[in-house]
């Protein structure tokens, strides 16, 4: 194994799967010159309905991942071939799923205590706060990793009032594209004829994300905006059905993944909206640079939350409050010149934060300093043991 820094061999776990959207991220690790990386993971999320399903990554990046096999019982699971690597030590660095339920995440934490393997959980960390039995666990779990790569700072400031040092977080962030649109910003109403409003809602359509909270606000609206809906699911039959009983007009155009067609879309969109927990959705939105309305603190919300800053890249309404909704969509759309200077605001945003190579410069930077910080801490341990056992020994003489 590499003794000094240098190009350390990281045996990497792609989080969740290897999806489309990690694609650009994949292709800039393994494109690092600081670091080598082998990348292993699921390839695609079977754990959903076929609907739900994302769409993979392309076969020639899926080729250079080594598929990860795993069992699951509830919400309990193993990831096969993780412990065994740590135990054999084959890599400098190992980062693993951070999930406080995959068992062989535990497993493996406790094999590379024991064998002096530096090993890192990517994850989300604390998207809310915590208590009672899941925070002592959590705790638990990162207390037996060299750092955590979390997708934004609000981990690292839930993370620290629970007692976690902050040098033992690396904020990588996250990330959709390759880069944010470099094209003229048009979304937001650059046309000089009048034309209807447009909200964009892109994600999947499950109970979980509750649609019909937009449903129900454009409703209340005198003079709605088109709705533009992408994504699907279990429940997108059940919602096409309460838009049309609700009167309110929707384009339901199920996934689309072509970045050409997307661009068009939200070419046409004065605002994308997000309705329950935030993800993706939001970057996606403002590396197109189009403002997101968000819902604000709900507690499914991802990292990616973090992007929307109220009037300035975004607004906020009010949790399962079709009528909040209703009323700030009316405030944003009349505001157009306030709706331009939201969406440069929000591609400055993913450029500096959110786009592939920054994501992969950050998650890079991050394993170098973590496991720099491991590297001593066990020096500095071994000193420490030796010292002890020569002190036994001259009191023994």
């Amino acid at each position: 194994m590499t003794e000094e820094p240098g190009r350390l061999r990281v045996f990497f776990v792609v989080q969740p799967t290897a999806a489309h959207y990690r694609e650009p991220l994949l292709r800039h690790l393994k494109a690092s010159e600081r670091l080598d990386v082998d990348l292993h993971g699921r390839l695609t999320n079977t754990e959903v309905t076929s609907a739900e399903e994302i769409r993979a990554a392309s076969d020639d990046v899926l080729s250079r991942v080594t598929p990860i096999d795993f069992r699951t019982v509830g919400e309990l699971w193993w990831e096969k071939g993780q412990v065994s690597a740590v135990w054999r030590g084959s890599h400098d660095v190992y980062v693993l799923a951070g999930r406080i339920y995959t068992l062989s995440a535990w497993a493996a934490l406790a094999v590379g205590r024991l064998r002096g393997r530096t090993v890192l959980l990517w994850g989300h960390g604390w998207k809310r706060p915590e208590t009672g039995l899941k925070r002592l666990l959590r705790l638990g779990l990162y207390a037996m990793c060299d750092g955590l790569l979390v997708y934004g700072d609000r981990a690292v400031e839930l993370g620290m009032s629970y007692g976690v040092p902050k040098e033992k977080f690396g904020v990588v962030y996250n990330s959709i594209y390759a880069e944010a649109d470099t094209g003229e910003i048009t979304p937001t109403g650059e046309e000089t004829e009048p034309h209807r409003p447009m909200v964009l809602y892109s994600a999947r359509l499950t109970a979980r994300h509750r649609l019909d909270t937009l449903a129900e606000a454009l409703a209340e609206m005198t003079d709605p905006p088109h709705a533009v809906i992408i994504g699907d699911g279990d429940e997108r039959p059940r919602l096409e059905r309460r838009f049309t009983e609700l009167g309110v007009e929707a384009d339901f155009l199920g996934p689309v993944y072509d970045y050409h067609r997307l661009r068009e879309l939200y070419g046409r969109t004065d605002a994308a909206v997000s309705i329950g927990g935030a993800g993706l959705n939001v970057i996606q939105a403002m590396s197109f640079g189009v403002p997101v309305i968000a819902e604000a603190d709900h507690p499914d919300s991802s990292p990616e939350i973090e992007a929307v800053h109220e009037g300035e890249s975004g607004r906020f309404f009010a949790h399962a409050d079709p009528t909040g909704l209703a009323r700030v969509l009316r405030e944003a759309l009349a505001d157009r010149s306030g709706l331009r200077r939201m969406g440069r605001r929000g591609l400055e945003i993913v450029r500096r934060r959110y786009t592939a190579e920054r994501h992969a410069e950050a998650v890079e930077a991050s394993i170098l300093r973590l496991a720099a910080q491991a590297r001593t801490r066990r020096r500095w341990t071994g000193r420490r043991r030796t010292a002890r056992r020569r002190g036994r020994i001259t009191s023994r003489r």
